[in-house]
């Protein structure tokens, strides 16, 4: 998620209580790639698809559509560490 997120940041997440919505950073537990940071780009029912804030960078996790309860947290706030 660089350039919004680096290796060393802390981000504070939750589980519980909270709506998704578009451009909403979210904890995203995939069976490739295991947990990832995404921002979430398109919504709809019961799927989302996400996406990395880095433009230069294509992954293949953009191509698929997630079950929302794939989803293990929210990202309510970032401390920068370095």
């Amino acid at each position: 998620m660089t350039p919004s997120y680096n290796d060393r940041d802390l981000i504070l997440s939750t589980k519980f209580f909270f709506n998704l919505k578009v451009d909403d950073v979210i904890l995203l537990d995939t069976p490739e790639f295991g947990i990832v940071l995404k921002r979430i780009y398109f919504l709809e029912k019961n799927l989302i698809k996400v996406r990395g804030d880095n433009l230069d960078y294509d992954s293949p996790i953009y191509n698929i559509a997630y079950k929302k309860n794939a989803v293990i947290g929210k990202v309510l706030f970032k401390f920068k560490t370095s």
